[in-house]
């Protein structure tokens, strides 16, 4: 009965060794089968001359973006925020060409946001041009 006993005791370890060899080889798998992505660079750039449009500048809307989402739209201050409210009380046609003119300061993503925000109230006509001195 003591062989016995001492057999069972035996039998309830478990060798950590091929667990570690498991894991060592499912973490070679997946790095193995990993597609890492690979992520793509937006080329733009703004120009550094405004271009001529066919609309006169009284029939667009021209928006002039600053640094940290701040916009001046027809005279008036307006948050980032704001904008689409803004539009909605303006109800312009999806015709109407929109200017984005914006400092060299502003960030990207404040621009593709406020052009977002455009595009959402049906406004696809969208130029960026920088900001005059």
């Amino acid at each position: 009965m003591h062989l016995q006993s001492h057999h069972r005791k035996a039998l309830r370890r478990i060798s950590l060794t091929p667990l570690a060899d498991l894991v060592f080889i499912l973490l070679v798998f997946f790095i193995l089968e990993t597609s890492f992505v690979q992520f793509r660079e937006v080329a733009f750039k703004v120009p550094e001359e405004p271009t001529k449009t066919s609309h006169a500048e009284n029939e667009s809307l021209s928006i002039q973006v600053f640094p940290g989402g701040k916009l001046w739209i027809d005279g008036k201050s307006l948050a980032l925020a704001e904008l689409t409210p803004w539009l909605i009380h303006q109800q312009l046609s999806a015709e109407t060409p929109v200017i984005l003119k914006a400092e060299d300061s502003v960030p990207l993503q404040t621009l593709v946001e406020a052009m977002d925000l455009l595009r959402a109230q049906s406004l696809s006509r969208v130029q960026i041009q920088t900001l005059g001195d």
